[in-house]
């Protein structure tokens, strides 16, 4: 099973589980095993119905057990799923990290129906490690992320890998995505101490050192998942782009204040942090070439205004 057949499998199983979810407000444990979790096993490619991939109310210990332990081809439990009331957070690993620990399953799922996380249990270490939290709307769209949990691994090794693999990309994008001005200024450093060692570049090298650099963080950004935005957001291809030159000062405004060239109702003030800004560009329709060029955007607006290139925001 590839992401695209998964992402299709979760959004068939998205559009039954929200109807449910929306005709019956709070859902028993035993509901959310029999209407939620037990198709979402099935989307990720793991049989219910065979005791030997999957098995419910696995013992643990003498008087306590697990709602699924999703078992490798050898019979080993290797992950875990904990099921939970909608009431309840599904973001709290520790009981469920406790019993895996105890069986030597070194995943855990938990869901109360509308959430979903999932925590590596490394062996020998303290705490659990986050690879994923989505809500039910989300997992469409983050077949990547759950690709490793499907019934193809059966849990194993590879399945782990994969699943570990994905969680740290996200993330790293995320604080890129986050960082971004600090990004451009590393990356702009960085070919600065190329094209000239010893400094001194002049206004128009400069210039041209920089746009040439913005054109080389190319439109490839704004196709990876971390930087789309949540599943409400506009997609980068309906916004239209823009540079620092499309921006004039707010005619007796405040330094720090612009208006589109092109459209004098459209405003930014990047006295506001680089979150704030990307998002009042967004409202407005508008984006940077690129979700990295942002950076060096944001820093040419605060530069021609007077203020300092980063804004501690």
């Amino acid at each position: 099973m590839d992401a695209n057949e998964l992402s299709r499998r979760m959004g068939d199983f998205y559009l039954v589980a929200s109807e449910t979810l929306h005709d019956v407000k709070d859902l028993t444990e035993q509901q959310i095993k029999h209407w939620i979790v037990g198709p979402f096993l099935v989307a990720l490619g793991w049989d219910p119905r065979d005791k030997k991939q999957v098995f419910l109310d696995y013992p643990v210990g003498k008087d306590d057990h697990a709602d699924y332990a999703l078992l490798d081809a050898h019979g080993q439990p290797r992950i875990l799923v904990d099921v939970r009331t909608t009431g309840e957070s599904a973001a709290e690993p520790a009981g469920a990290s406790a019993t895996a620990k105890q069986v030597g399953a070194p995943l855990v799922l938990i869901t109360n129906g509308r959430e979903f996380s999932l925590w590596h249990v490394p062996t020998g270490a303290e705490h659990p490690t986050p690879l994923a939290l989505l809500a039910l709307k989300e997992l469409p769209e983050n077949a990547e992320t759950l690709l490793g949990l499907t019934g193809e691994y059966r849990g194993s090794d590879t399945g782990i890998q994969q699943l570990r693999r994905v969680a740290i990309r996200q993330a790293v994008l995320q604080l890129l995505e986050e960082n971004s001005e600090k990004t451009f200024d590393a990356v702009l450093g960085w070919v600065r101490s190329q094209v000239a060692p010893n400094g001194g570049l002049d206004e128009p090298s400069e210039q041209a050192v920089r746009e040439a650099t913005l054109m080389w963080l190319n439109e490839e950004h704004l196709s990876m998942p971390s930087f789309a935005g949540g599943p409400d957001a506009v997609k980068p291809s309906e916004l239209r782009a823009t540079t620092m030159r499309d921006w004039e000062p707010f005619p007796r405004g405040p330094p720090g204040t612009f208006q589109y060239r092109f459209d004098t109702g459209k405003t930014l003030d990047v006295r506001q942090s680089p979150k704030e800004v990307r998002e009042a560009l967004r409202n407005q329709g508008l984006r940077t070439s690129t979700s990295t060029a942002f950076g060096g955007f944001y820093a040419s607006l605060r530069g021609k205004a007077g203020l300092p290139t980063a804004s501690g925001g």
